[in-house]
């Protein structure tokens, strides 16, 4: 085999290094030290301005000396985040002002309908449950922030333009003793709207850039009044300026990223200043790796695409698909590319959501050897599946013995999420222990992680293997394959969620329970060679990168080829790519920049505020050593 193995291609507020604090303030924020005889205590004070719709790369091109100007002391980013999912104002706001998510405050639509606010309350009514004195003020051109998120505010108005709510700012700020004061802007974002074929782009939407240059003057002035106060010596404002999401925009083919990052509706920016602070940019995170190549893509129900190894053993005439069963008693490894689609059936539950559809597997009903995915309660087989689960994929492990009825009907073990779009690693590893029993490692770009077993969840996956009840037996009369295949799980007859579009590459099959830190090291890697250390016990590789033709050469010491068949046109097809792989899903990319729930929690610290646990809430604190 021709060795070609790929080469793949926060810094400190005060010195170097940018931390997030997740859990220094889960019950305490440390306060401030006290002052020495030559210092003079300053009063911390808060001015806190949204920026409705205004895309962060947009602004951080535009001409906007006031923003700029806070840069050189600050926290700041062009590429913080917004709800990756919905993209209303109300929901976004509910996060800048809560500190929680939509999971938990439930604010979905612009009516606020069905909101649990009642559980997850405004930052102001925490912050007046701790402190009563301290006098918060809230201004906002839109009516739906008023009348739903300033609760616990001393002082709310609303206006019609944003013109009226920075002059009352301005006049405001003069004289009043808030210490905490809100601005929400609406003007760039109802310049985007108005603007059906062009959007958020402000080089075709020339009202979209200027709005974002007026709102830049009006920041100043109240820059300029904030400055001016008589007590300005005295106080130790703290300047946040966000917006609370993007808007909709032509990403460029070169720009876009495949990831959330891409995401126009999610992109904002976020400036968090004060004079002591150092400049601390954070920029965009790494995102995968380079990933280029020609992949096979295959279709459900009704283009029914599939890939089946149907050929004999020419020495022994044994059906090749024979070799690919691991019984009872073997270990193996299954590892593969995947690239998923939006799903063409129904994508109500967001663009990549799934439900059970299984893209590669060798499993038949019960006395028969057509591939199919089943439970053992419908007639289901010896064999095994892999499948797509919502925005994450799972083993499933079919027949055999076992102590209870829902072990011998077949046990899962669920992976971890992972972006639509672009290109990841998905690895099963069957382990038969020394003690009699079998146990499966899920890992998703080299990251072992469980989701529904072991106490495992998506938010905080197990990272142990997950052991079957009872003893699995993967023998299965089935030939091998790949691409669609029917069955009762949302596989074929119509079902809203069954229908797959998914492009595949470098299936490796291995006749071992590769170790974890193997597993981990090589799971990212392009291809495969001799140098991998358990190349040897390939028993089946197919990189599935012809181009064309009907057949997936098996690389491997088989030579077991999976021949292609679809019921109609472009069931399958071939596809040339140039992606990413192993990108961060968003959960884990929203660590790695400001989002919106991360400033209620900034502000409490600023505040010194203890965060309570039984606020649940979500954001961190962006700060520096």
């Amino acid at each position: 085999m021709k060795n070609f193995k790929a080469k793949l291609l926060g810094v400190s507020l005060f010195v170097l290094t940018l931390t997030a604090c997740n859990h220094d303030f889960d019950k305490v924020v440390p306060v401030s030290p006290p002052p020495t005889a030559n210092q003079v205590f300053k009063a911390p004070k808060v001015l806190y301005i949204i920026a409705d719709g205004a895309r962060g790369v947009n602004v951080r091109d535009a001409d906007v000396p006031n923003l700029k100007s806070l840069t050189p002391n600050a926290i700041y980013s062009w590429n913080s985040l917004a709800d990756a999912t919905v993209s209303t104002d109300a929901t976004n706001w509910a996060d800048m002002i809560t500190g929680v998510k939509k999971e938990k405050h439930n604010v979905l639509t612009e009516d606020f309908a069905g909101n649990n606010l009642a559980t997850y309350p405004t930052i102001f009514q925490r912050i007046k449950a701790t402190r009563p004195t301290i006098r918060i003020a809230a201004f906002s051109a839109s009516a739906a922030f008023k009348a739903n998120l300033t609760g616990g505010t001393d002082v709310s108005e609303t206006f019609a333009t944003d013109a009226a709510l920075k002059d009352r700012m301005v006049s405001f700020l003069a004289t009043d003793t808030a210490s905490l004061v809100i601005g929400e802007f609406a003007a760039i974002e109802a310049a985007g709207k108005s603007d059906v074929n062009n959007g958020f782009d402000p080089q075709l939407n020339a009202a979209y850039k200027t709005a974002i240059t007026t709102f830049d003057s009006q920041l100043g002035a109240i820059l300029t009044a904030l400055k001016a106060r008589a007590t300005y010596a005295k106080e130790n404002w703290l300047i946040i300026v966000a917006s609370n999401k993007g808007g909709t925009y032509a990403v460029k083919a070169v720009e876009d990223d495949k990831t959330v990052l891409s995401n126009p509706n999610a992109n904002t920016f976020t400036i968090i200043s004060n004079p002591s602070f150092n400049q601390t940019f954070i920029p965009k995170p790494f995102v995968g790796n380079t990933y280029v190549g020609t992949s096979i893509r295959f279709l459900g129900d009704t283009e029914k695409g599939t890939g089946q190894v149907l050929g004999l053993d020419p020495q022994t005439k044994v059906n090749l698909s024979s070799y690919f069963n691991f019984g009872d008693t073997s270990g193996f490894t299954i590892s593969v590319k995947i690239k998923k689609h939006k799903n063409p059936a129904n994508p109500s539950r967001g663009d990549y959501y799934y439900q059970w559809p299984g893209f590669l597997g060798k499993q038949s009903q019960t006395g028969s050897t057509t591939p199919q995915v089943n439970w053992g309660s419908n007639g289901g087989g010896n064999g095994w599946n892999l499948c797509l689960w919502q925005n994450k994929w799972r083993f499933m492990g079919m027949g055999g013995t076992a102590t209870t009825q829902a072990s011998n009907n077949g046990q899962e073990a669920q992976g971890m999420e992972f972006t639509g779009d672009t290109w990841h690693d998905l690895t099963a590893v069957v382990e038969r222990k020394a003690d009699g029993t079998t146990a499966v490692r899920v890992y998703t770009d080299g990251v072992l992680g469980v989701t529904n077993q072991n106490g495992g969840s998506t938010a905080n996956p197990s990272a142990t293997a997950f052991v079957f009840g009872g003893k699995p037996n993967f023998d299965s009369p089935s030939v091998l394959r790949i691409g669609y295949v029917p069955g009762e799980i949302d596989g074929s007859g119509g079902s809203t969620f069954g229908k797959i579009d998914v492009e595949l590459k470098e299936l490796k099959i291995f006749k071992v329970a590769i170790p974890d830190g193997i597993v981990k090291q090589y799971a990212c890697d392009q291809t495969i060679d001799s140098s991998h250390p358990f190349f040897n016990y390939l028993v089946g590789y197919w990189p599935m990168g012809e181009g064309s033709g009907t057949v997936l050469r098996d690389k491997g010491p088989l030579a077991a080829d999976f021949t292609l068949a679809q019921a109609q046109t472009n069931g399958y097809r071939w596809t040339p790519f140039t992606d990413l792989i192993c990108s961060p899903v968003a959960s884990d990319l929203s660590l790695k920049v400001p989002k919106n729930s991360d400033l209620p929690t900034q502000i409490l610290s600023w505040f010194n505020i203890s965060r309570q646990s039984s606020w649940a809430l979500d954001g961190k604190v962006w700060i520096t050593n």
